[in-house]
C-alpha cells in the first residue's frame, strides 16, 4: 500500500504545470544581472539553431553554464521564429504546458496579462507572451 501511495505522489507532482508567472517574475527580478550577462556579456556564445544546455560542459562555456545555474535554468539557444534569445528554466515535470524567458530587442506578440491559464486563442506550438522588463518576456507554448 505505501509504494501505490508513492506512485501516486510522484506521477501527481511530476505533472504539474509550469511556474506561475509571479514566481517566474520573482526569481527574474532578483536574478536580473545574471539574466542580462547571459544575454548581453561575453561569457556565452550563442550559436543559431542550437541549445547550450546546462550538461553539455566544455572549457569554453564553463562560465556560461555557471550563470546558468544561478538563473536556475537548464538551457539557452536563439528562438528560431522571434529571434530572440531563450533562456530554459529548469523544470522537473512534465505537462503540455512549457514556459521560459526570453530576451527580444523586438517587440514580441500576442501578450497577454497572464500565462497561468492556457490564453484564449493561443493554437499549439504557438508561443505567447508576458512582457515583465524592457526586453524580456516570459513566454507560454503548450503541445496539444
Amino acid at each position: 500500500m505505501r509504494y501505490a501511495a508513492t506512485i501516486f505522489l510522484v506521477a501527481l507532482t511530476g505533472c504539474s504545470g509550469p511556474q506561475t508567472d509571479a514566481k517566474m517574475q520573482g526569481l527574474y527580478e532578483s536574478k536580473k544581472e545574471y539574466f542580462s550577462a547571459l544575454v548581453t556579456g561575453a561569457d556565452c556564445h550563442i550559436e543559431k539553431n542550437k541549445i547550450l544546455w546546462r550538461h553539455y560542459v566544455t572549457k569554453s562555456n564553463t562560465a556560461c553554464l555557471g550563470l546558468l545555474a544561478k538563473v536556475e535554468a537548464d538551457g539557452i539557444g536563439v528562438d528560431p521564429i522571434s529571434e530572440g534569445i531563450m533562456v530554459f528554466p529548469s523544470s522537473r515535470n512534465y505537462s503540455s504546458h512549457r514556459k521560459g524567458y526570453i530576451y527580444s530587442a523586438k517587440a514580441l506578440a500576442p501578450l497577454y496579462p497572464s500565462l497561468d491559464e492556457h490564453p484564449t486563442g493561443l493554437q499549439p506550438y504557438q508561443m505567447g507572451f508576458k512582457q515583465i522588463d524592457e526586453k524580456w518576456y516570459i513566454t507560454y507554448e503548450y503541445a496539444n
